[in-house]
C-alpha cells in the first residue's frame, strides 16, 4: 500500500473522514484557503526552480502568482477573490525582497521533490517537499511553505509528524548530511525550525505503519473532536446524519429541549458565581453575629460543623499501625479510612492517642437554607 503523508494525517485526525474522502471518494469543494496556497506555492516553486537559467525578477515571480491564482479563481466566491489576489502578491514581494536570491551560501538543490520512503516490504509512505536547500559543512535544510495566519508554537511544531516525515526522506537522499526541517509562515515571513531525535522518528514511522494496518482492515470509526466543525464531510458523517426518530418520540420537540438546556448552562455560571456570594455573605452574618442559626423573610439558615482530617503524616502511621498488622486496611491513608479506624475497637486507648497525633485536624461546615416552618430543604453546600 502507498500513502501519502496528506493522506496519513487525514486519517491520524479522523478516519471515518479518510474513509469518505479516499475510500468512497465522495466529492466536495475545494476550500479557497487551499486554492489560494496552491497559487502560492506554483510562484515559489517557479521562482526557486534549479533549472532556470536566469534569476527571474520580482514581476516574473508575481506575474507566476498571478496566471496560478487566475486558474483557481473561478471556484472561490466572487466576493473573496480579490482579497485573496492582494494578499498573495504582497505574499509574493515581501518574499522575493526580504529573502530571495537565497543567502549564506546555500544552494537549492529541488523544489517539489518527490520522495518514497519503504514502510517494510509491503508498504510505502510517499509525499513532496516544497524546498530543498544544501549549504556549506554538509547541511540540508528542508523547507515547507505555509500560507495560512496562524503558527504554532515550538513545541507543537517539535511534535508535528509532517516535518518528521520530512526529515525521514531527507536522510535517505542526502545521507551524511546534517538535517534541519522548517515551517516557513509566508505571511509573518518566519522560520519555525526543528531537528527532531531518532525516538520521535521512529514513533512517527510506527504512527504510520499502525494508520496502514488500521485502514487494510476497514478501521474507520469517527474521531469527533474541534475539526468536526470545520470539516466538509460533516454531512455525510454518521455522527451528523439525521436519526431515524422512533414513531412514540415524533412529538418531542428535540429542538426546544436544546435550545433549553443551553440557555440554562449559560446562565449556569453567572449563577453558581451568586450563590457563592450569598454563602459568603451569610456565613460573615452568622459569625459577626456569633450564632450558627438565624431566620428571615420565612426562611431560616443553620450553619453546621464538623470535625475532619486535613492532613497525616504517613511516615507516623506506618510505624505505629504496622506492627499491629493494620497499616493495610488503611495504605490509601484517606479520611474517612482513618476515621473508620479510629471509630473502630482494633485500637486500644493509647493506640488511637498515638494515631491521633500523627493527625491534623480541621473543620468542614456545612450551610443548609430551608422554609423556616422545615417543609423542605433547598441547600446544602459546604460553607
Amino acid at each position: 500500500m502507498r500513502i501519502s503523508f496528506t493522506r496519513f494525517s487525514t486519517y491520524d485526525t479522523c478516519p471515518q473522514r479518510y474513509k469518505l474522502q479516499y475510500v468512497d471518494r465522495i466529492p466536495v469543494p475545494t476550500a479557497p484557503e487551499l486554492h489560494f496556497g496552491s497559487a502560492v506555492h506554483e510562484a515559489l516553486r517557479f521562482l526557486y526552480d534549479p533549472k532556470n537559467l536566469e534569476r527571474p525578477s520580482l514581476e516574473m515571480a508575481v506575474s507566476a502568482f498571478i496566471a496560478a491564482w487566475r486558474a483557481r479563481e473561478q471556484d472561490v466566491a466572487e466576493e473573496r477573490r480579490q482579497a485573496y489576489f492582494e494578499q498573495g502578491v504582497d505574499i509574493i514581494r515581501r518574499h522575493y525582497e526580504k529573502r530571495f536570491p537565497p543567502k549564506d551560501g546555500r544552494t537549492v538543490a529541488a523544489t517539489e521533490r518527490q520522495f518514497d520512503i519503504a514502510l517494510g516490504r509491503e508498504h510505502t509512505l510517499n509525499g513532496r517537499i516544497d524546498r530543498i536547500d544544501v549549504l556549506p559543512d554538509q547541511r540540508v535544510e528542508i523547507i515547507d511553505y505555509k500560507t495560512g495566519r496562524t503558527m504554532p508554537t515550538q513545541p507543537m511544531a517539535e511534535k508535528d509528524r509532517q516535518l518528521a516525515i520530512y526529515r525521514m526522506a531527507a536522510d535517505e537522499l542526502y545521507p551524511g548530511y546534517k538535517v534541519t526541517t522548517i515551517f516557513l509562515y509566508l505571511r509573518h515571513d518566519f522560520e519555525l525550525k526543528v531537528d527532531h531525535g531518532e525516538e520521535f522518528l521512529e514513533e512517527t514511522r510506527a504512527a504510520v505503519a499502525e494508520a496502514v494496518a488500521r485502514i487494510e482492515v476497514g478501521d474507520f470509526d469517527p474521531n469527533p473532536g474541534a475539526h468536526c466543525d470545520w470539516c466538509p464531510y460533516r454531512e455525510h458523517c454518521p455522527l451528523f446524519r439525521a436519526p431515524v426518530v422512533p414513531e412514540d418520540l415524533e412529538k418531542v420537540d428535540i429542538g426546544a429541549l436544546l435550545r433549553e438546556y443551553a440557555d440554562l448552562k449559560s446562565q449556569e455560571k453567572t449563577i453558581s458565581i451568586r450563590l457563592g456570594e450569598l454563602k459568603d455573605q451569610i456565613n460573615a452574618y452568622l459569625d459577626a453575629c456569633g450564632t450558627a442559626q438565624v431566620e428571615g423573610n420565612g426562611y431560616v439558615a443553620q450553619r453546621r460543623a464538623y470535625k475532619r482530617i486535613a492532613a497525616w503524616d504517613k511516615a507516623r502511621l506506618k510505624q505505629t499501625l504496622e506492627p499491629l498488622g493494620l497499616w493495610d486496611s488503611v495504605t490509601d491513608a484517606t479520611s474517612k479510612s482513618l476515621k473508620d479506624l479510629l471509630s473502630s475497637d482494633r485500637l486500644s486507648f493509647e493506640q488511637k492517642r498515638e494515631v491521633e497525633a500523627a493527625l491534623t485536624w480541621g473543620e468542614t461546615r456545612t450551610l443548609r437554607i430551608k422554609p423556616a416552618a422545615g417543609l423542605r430543604q433547598e441547600e446544602e453546600n459546604d460553607a
